[in-house]
């Protein structure tokens, strides 16, 4: 996508990160609509509380997408991450999200190439995250990146287990 621009995320950015990612969040998971499970868990863990403490801890890193001057999407790192199936130190894409109405533009490329270029510079030998195992799109995306399947993961949300994919990248 022309004009558009990759940034780090700073306070000013809350009430719009917290609204890009409530939407990405609902219409990624909630395929059989919204009910007081998903409400619960949007309104207490992409707040615009919440979205500051992120933009604020010294272990994350966001990232933004914008063009003229509207967020179209995010990305966001944990940087002292474990990933349990490769039993090594490698930060974790924790969220890349793109605003629905403008998939397929490469926004999302753009993200996840930014992403890996700082985890590269920091000297890391690779990136992992999670997927929802039904996201195919997200999936098949990935795997276009050369991430690879390497096991599962329980994603919990209140009280109730859904199967994410752990992906994988390795730099070497």
């Amino acid at each position: 996508m022309e004009g558009l621009t990759i940034r780090k995320a700073n306070r000013k950015d809350v009430l719009n990160l917290s609204v890009l990612k409530k939407q990405v969040f609902i219409s990624t998971y909630a395929l059989n609509g919204i009910n007081n499970e998903f409400s619960n868990h949007i309104t207490e863990n992409l707040s615009e509380d919440m979205v500051l403490k992120s933009t604020e801890d010294q272990n994350k890193l966001i990232l933004l997408a914008e063009k003229e001057g509207f967020l179209l999407g995010c990305a966001e790192l944990f940087l002292n991450s474990n990933c349990k199936e490769t039993r090594n130190k490698s930060p974790e894409l924790n969220v890349l999200y793109v605003f629905e109405h403008v998939k397929n533009k490469g926004i999302g490329y753009k993200l996840i190439t930014e992403s890996e270029n700082v985890v590269k510079k920091m000297g890391y030998p690779g990136i992992w995250l999670t997927v929802y195992h039904e996201n195919i799109n997200a999936i098949k995306f990935y795997q276009r990146q050369s991430y690879k399947d390497i096991g599962t993961f329980q994603f919990e949300m209140k009280g109730k287990f859904y199967e994410n994919r752990i992906m994988y990248k390795s730099f070497n």
